[in-house]
């Protein structure tokens, strides 16, 4: 699965992702350009007394794979 990345820059500067699991998979520029806009304009967030998704400066998908090197098996459980 794709995740949606979206990279803010705050109002004192920071940097601040805003990851999404479920977006669509098809996305267009002006389509999360537009959405983005949109969620630094709402201000629905505040971090130090600032818009943590001030301005908007990148989105890309991201997909992930997963490597596992070893799993310790739980230990059964007994009727104490």
């Amino acid at each position: 699965m794709k995740q949606l990345d979206m990279e803010f820059t705050s109002e004192n500067g920071h940097e601040k992702h805003l990851r999404m699991n479920y977006a669509s998979q098809n996305l267009d520029e002006t389509t999360v350009k537009t959405a983005m806009k949109t969620i630094g304009e709402l201000k629905m967030f505040e971090v130090d007394f600032a818009n943590p998704y001030a301005h908007p400066v990148s989105a890309n998908y991201t997909e992930r794979t997963v490597t596992p090197i070893f799993k310790t098996e739980k230990p059964a459980k007994t009727d104490a």
